[in-house]
């Protein structure tokens, strides 16, 4: 019998998802995959509950949720070979898509009998591990100010009523950005490491997981007008807000942002608002193994 654990955010998404976890373990118990079960109860507790079993000789850790608690259970996985087996449970799923790992649990579920490992290079924010992008402005103070209840019942509609607000008290905060020593200005920045931002908005066309550059995306005006078409090109044309000038992508290996303003600017690290300025983000030397399709298509 094969060992593993099953974390799971009972609070991501927009169903209670414990009977499902239970119906899923006893699933894989018959196909000889014994699977521990740990639903997390505060931020940072599937960072917690990895480093504390990793010990006890885990061949898998598997994870149920969103963004945010798929980062933090490969937070624990730095440092050791078990591969990741992520299960989409929140309202983007942006490293699932990123993988081709399909969108629904019971069908991702598969991918722990018949996923291959794939390298995922980590990165760092200071000393926070993070894998998809950190964002410094406006996607932080969304994500620190998002009602938890409106999320898990609404979906993206409760996301809706925490952007509009926020974006129209967004006040284009100066920002200093160093990239591999060089320096920019940006009132909006966004460090990436994926293709994908928001779902299936696409914010970065050159982004890889396993790369060891980022591509930093760098918003430097005030216009109200054209920060929302920066979104919009993000959503509509997958990309064209590069091709249409509405932001520039530099590429690298270290970057520092600073606030040129008298206040710290909030900073989120794969969809959590953890950290604000200045901050750090730097391409690491480890890697993690996440179980994807065997041809690269979804399963």
């Amino acid at each position: 019998m094969r060992r593993g654990v099953l974390i799971y955010n009972p609070t991501a998404g927009q169903r209670d998802r414990g009977a499902k976890m239970h119906a899923l373990i006893e699933r894989m118990r018959a196909e000889g995959l014994e699977l521990v079960n740990a639903p997390t109860t505060a931020p940072g507790h599937a960072t917690e509950i990895v480093k504390s079993l990793l010990p006890s000789g885990l061949e898998v850790v598997v994870v149920c949720g969103g963004d945010g608690t798929v980062s933090e259970a490969a937070c624990g996985l730095v440092g050791s070979s078990v591969p990741l087996a992520v299960l989409p449970g929140g309202t983007s799923n942006v490293l699932a898509r990123e993988l081709s790992i399909p969108l629904e649990v019971v069908s991702a579920a598969n991918l722990l009998l018949e996923g291959v490992p794939r390298k995922i290079r980590i990165l760092y924010a200071n000393d926070r591990p993070f894998l998809l992008w950190a964002g410094v402005g406006l996607d932080a103070r969304i994500m620190g100010h998002m009602s938890p209840m409106l999320k898990r019942w609404l979906g993206r509609t409760g996301i809706f009523f925490t952007v509009a607000d926020e974006f129209f008290r967004y006040e284009f905060p100066r920002l200093e950005v160093m990239v591999d020593g060089e320096s920019h200005e940006a009132t909006f920045v966004v460090v990436c490491h994926a293709r994908h931002y928001a779902g299936p908005w696409v914010i970065a066309p050159e982004a890889r997981l396993d790369s060891d550059e980022m591509e930093v995306l760098l918003f430097s005006e005030r216009n109200r007008w054209r920060f929302l078409s920066l979104f919009r090109q993000m959503q509509i044309a997958r990309g064209g807000h590069v091709t249409r000038g509405l932001a520039r992508i530099v590429r690298g290996r270290t970057a520092t942002i600073r606030s040129l303003e008298s206040y710290p600017v909030e900073v989120q690290v794969d969809g959590d608002c953890v950290l604000e300025t200045p901050v750090t983000c730097r391409v690491g030397e480890e890697m993690i193994s996440i179980l994807a399709p065997p041809d690269g298509h979804k399963a």
